[in-house]
């Protein structure tokens, strides 16, 4: 994963958590009825799966089970494939569970999933489309979208929470010490020399 990757200097935009064009926000009605029709299919990154499979349920799979195998699903027994089948369903229903998702300008996979968003492709006849979900309800998750943005495009929304209150925004839902605000931290400091 590259932080930043697109190397531009930090900006506040109208973003799109709050006023568009970093984020586009799309209403997952259509895209459920595509699902039920079958003329669409979800498809949450493989990586991201593994990843879930190695944290939940170490006593079943370990690195080795991926590793130097193209075929690894293959290689599963009964239990590891219905635990398989189990997360990638949970993984979708996640993905699904509120009524909105997102398109971002700048669609990097890896680091979304970083941030606590669910990437994921909807697969359709025409075109596939990338999308972003919060992966969770009961509290406002904006944090993960404006993490997403300032380490993805290096700007935010001069409206956005993290332009009011500054990286305590981030500390206070991750973690003063977690992956994602240290970079954030870094990329603060890289474009604004700040310490």
């Amino acid at each position: 994963m590259e932080i930043n990757k697109y190397n531009k200097p930090l900006r506040n935009v109208f973003s799109g958590i709050h006023i568009k064009p970093f984020f586009k926000y799309n209403d997952i009605s259509s895209i459920i009825d595509s699902l039920n029709k079958g003329i669409a299919e979800i498809e949450i990154p493989i990586f991201i799966i593994k990843s879930e499979l190695l944290e939940q349920y170490p006593d079943l799979f370990s690195k080795s089970t991926f590793e130097n195998n193209n075929n690894w699903l293959d290689t599963l027994n009964d239990e590891q494939l219905d635990t398989y089948c189990d997360v990638k369903s949970q993984l979708e229903e996640d993905a699904l569970m509120l009524t909105t998702v997102y398109q971002a300008r700048n669609y990097d996979a890896e680091l979304a999933y970083f941030c606590g968003l669910i990437p994921f492709k909807v697969l359709g006849d025409y075109e596939d489309i990338e999308f972003l979900a919060l992966g969770g309800c009961d509290m406002d998750l904006t944090y993960k979208l404006e993490a997403y943005q300032l380490l993805a495009d290096a700007s935010y929304d001069e409206k956005s929470y993290f332009a009011e209150k500054g990286i305590v925004y981030f500390e206070n839902y991750y973690g003063e010490k977690s992956p994602v605000v240290v970079e954030i931290k870094k990329l603060l400091i890289s474009e604004l020399g700040l310490s």
